[in-house]
């Protein structure tokens, strides 16, 4: 007679539930703290200010929250284009976030989303935005524009289509910060954790409709 499969208990369902938990929590925290450490340690060997673009009172203003939902609009469209689109290319970008966080994701509370969201948004602002892009300016425009998004595409590499579009997400981002009068850095840590948080939450409720479609 064939054995069949084990279908794990609900105990041992629950029991490896925290630590899925904790890997996006614990990955999300360490991406945090190496932000922020080569950040502030490069400031100091290089003597360009991480944080010059942003002040105190900017996170009060309400003009520095407003201008952050209006620079999400173009990348909610675009979020919105990859969950329906019918360009494989696109949709494809939806689908490999996915398979590397679905499985992760649905398992957070959603106080653990806005946690992961303001830990990515405001690391990956401060190096990539405040720190890279105030260094390299020295090198030229191009430079400060092009290369520090070259970087911020490598660490989120999935796919090449996958790292392109976060390329030109990061060029956006630069590109408000050096030539909108209206942005500064806290516009992008706010802006940059606003999205992350609901594209969490739109794949973390795909993963959940499709798990229920599947047990019916």
């Amino acid at each position: 007679m064939p054995d069949e499969a084990i279908e794990p208990s609900q105990s041992e369902q629950n029991h490896d539930e925290p630590h899925g938990r904790f890997f996006l929590l614990g990955i999300s925290s360490v991406a945090f703290a190496g932000c922020v450490l080569v950040a502030f340690v490069g400031q100091f060997i290089t003597g360009a200010s991480a944080t010059a673009a942003l002040t105190e009172s900017d996170l009060l203003e309400p003009l520095t929250w407003q201008a952050a939902v209006l620079v999400t609009l173009p990348m909610f469209a675009l979020l919105y284009l990859e969950r329906g689109s019918r360009f494989v290319w696109l949709r494809e970008l939806w689908e490999l976030s996915g398979e590397v966080l679905g499985p992760v994701v649905v398992r957070v509370t959603f106080a653990e989303l806005v946690a992961v969201s303001l830990f990515a948004g405001i690391g990956e602002e401060l190096l990539f935005r405040g720190f890279l892009q105030s260094w390299l300016g020295t090198y030229g425009l191009l430079v400060a524009l092009v290369v520090p998004n070259l970087m911020f595409a490598a660490l989120h590499w999935i796919s090449r289509g996958y790292a392109a579009c976060t390329f030109c997400i990061g060029l956006y981002f630069s590109c408000l910060l050096h030539f909108a009068d209206s942005v500064n850095l806290a516009t992008l840590m706010i802006a940059h954790s606003l999205y992350d948080l609901v594209a969490l939450m739109c794949l973390a409720r795909e993963v959940r409709s499709r798990a229920d479609q599947v047990s019916c």
